[in-house]
């Protein structure tokens, strides 16, 4: 924060002065620019305003009282922000007069009435000013480099909006002169977003594109901070800076111009390659692609395949394209298929397939969708990622990937998750039960209560949670370790719930011929509470 003439009166060296405040009224939360000495009387048009000026009052102490008006009338013309006056040597006490026209100008007039040397004075306060200075000026410059960055990288609307407010230490969303919701980082879902934009201690600066107001960039309380508190932010080998709103408005000014760039170019016409790539993965979807002609109008969209690689079909939900785009192309560099990767919007969902010759390809792309996710400041998306096939298998197979894909996307962003499947970013095969019976249209609530009757009866009267223990147990190998943790309960808890369910059922959980029926059951019944698409 700016030093303030109240903090400068606070502070230890000018405190061992033993100031008052003789003006009643005077605003003391103006800041201090600098702290300057003069027994001028002339010393009013050398100021440029905001000076904490001290004097011995030298310079009037031989005036009449209508000279000493002009002086403090002067002063306080300039914009000073405080005259402090050390009473003794030339001046007995503050004249009445002065007082009376720094009341009347609303100029803080302070008397010190001990001694302390005004170089002392003024080299504490003056230090703590130009660190301050420094201070912002660093901030400013981090800011700068981070929007650079995160344009380099081609983040996205949602990226830009992270790299700056993670430096600020509060949630910045981004808005329509029409009342949408755009982009968001730092909030968790869409109501804490509205939440930051409708609240009075947000801090809006307009985003201008083409000459006209598109939209609003809105800064929430830091975390932590309640609404119109300071946050603090610091970089390696700085010294942490209090972020105060005025510095806010600065770094979303730096901010606007960036985001109305990235807007123009997301309402721009695409590259033939990036067109191209949109219309291949309409028509897999639609099942208009013929294998005659895949792999060329694959080349042309960029996409190149090779003889021994599999490909990867991703679906990705989010409200901003260009986030969706950006993300998967930060994810294909870090798995090495930077230039196989295949990316566009169709319809809703910005789709992708990945080529690349890898182990585990579907844990290796989904892992790197994440952390691309998480550099990006954790928009707000769904993604998943389909099952891989040969990509020697043509049209469907890369159709039957993007289909598994989109298909646990729907049901991620609706369904309760099993165990290990939750998360922004999902896989076809962590909900391979729940889109088996999903695509076979199965009466999931029978299904449910044909194995699992007991159990759902004995949680519904005692409001236990055996069905979900069962899943878990058996999702995790049967390790009652693994299933507590996943739990949140005790070891013993989970023995007697297994003794419990064993119970119930009335054969053992390790049954060979029980397991599949039991894991079937036990997503059928996650289904049976999931609502209609």
């Amino acid at each position: 924060m700016a030093l303030l003439v109240r903090e400068a009166l606070q502070h230890p060296v000018v405190s061992a002065a033993s100031p008052q405040v003789l003006t009643d009224g005077a605003d003391l939360d103006v800041p201090v620019r600098w702290v300057h000495s003069s027994e001028i009387y002339e010393i009013g048009p050398l100021l440029t305003g905001g000076e904490l000026l001290l004097t011995t009052g030298l310079g009037v102490s031989g005036a009449d009282a209508g000279a000493r008006r002009h002086y403090v009338r002067d002063l306080a013309a300039r914009g000073v922000a405080a005259l402090a006056i050390e009473v003794g040597r030339s001046l007995p006490a503050v004249p009445p007069e002065m007082v009376d026209e720094a009341t009347r100008r609303g100029l803080p007039l302070v008397v010190l009435r001990e001694v302390v040397p005004f170089i002392r004075i003024s080299e504490a306060l003056n230090t703590l000013i130009v660190d301050d200075t420094s201070a912002r000026l660093r901030l400013s410059e981090r800011v700068t480099a981070a929007v650079q960055a995160a344009q380099a990288e081609e983040r996205g609307l949602a990226g830009l909006l992270a790299a700056v407010g993670q430096l600020l230490g509060r949630p910045l969303v981004l808005v329509s002169a029409g009342g949408a919701l755009v982009s968001a980082a730092g909030t968790p879902d869409d109501r804490a977003a509205w939440r930051v934009v409708e609240s009075p201690a947000a801090v809006q600066v307009d985003v201008v594109v083409r000459g006209r107001r598109w939209g609003a960039v809105a800064a929430g309380s830091p975390s932590g901070v309640g609404a119109g508190g300071s946050g603090a932010a610091g970089g390696a080998g700085d010294v942490a800076v209090q972020i105060s709103d005025d510095d806010v408005s600065a770094a979303l000014s730096r901010l606007a111009p960036a985001l109305a760039l990235e807007l123009l170019h997301g309402r721009g016409t695409p590259h033939r390659p990036d067109q191209l790539a949109a219309r291949l993965l309409a028509d897999l979807v639609e099942g208009e692609s013929p294998d005659t002609d895949l792999l060329v109008r694959a080349g042309a969209a960029g996409f190149h395949p090779g003889a021994a690689d599999v490909v990867v079909g991703v679906a990705v939900d989010v409200p901003e394209s260009r986030t969706g785009l950006s993300l998967l192309q930060a994810a294909a560099r870090s798995t090495g298929s930077g230039g196989t990767v295949l990316r566009g919007r169709v319809g809703a969902d910005v789709l992708a397939l990945f080529a690349l010759d890898r182990p585990d390809p579907v844990r290796v792309v989904a892992e790197a969708l994440t952390a691309a996710w998480r550099r990006a400041g954790e928009p707000p998306l769904q993604a998943a990622v389909g099952d891989a096939v040969a990509a020697d298998r043509g049209a469907a197979g890369w159709r039957w990937t993007l289909g598994r894909a989109r298909a646990a996307a729907s049901l991620a962003s609706r369904a309760p998750a099993p165990p290990e499947a939750a998360g922004r970013v999902t896989t076809a095969r962590a909900w391979a039960l729940e889109l088996l019976l999903h695509e076979n249209g199965a009466p999931v609530a029978d299904i449910a209560d044909s194995t699992l009757r007991g159990l759902r009866r004995w949680d519904a009267r005692h409001g236990s949670d055996l069905v979900r223990t069962v899943e878990t147990h058996l999702r995790f190998g049967g390790s009652p370790s693994r299933t507590a943790e996943e739990l949140q309960i005790g070891r013993q808890a989970v023995y007697q719930r297994l003794a419990r369910i064993e119970e119930l059922l009335g054969h053992p959980l390790d049954a060979p011929d029980a397991h599949a029926a039991l894991l079937v059951a036990a997503a059928a019944a996650r289904l049976a509470r999931t609502p209609s698409p």
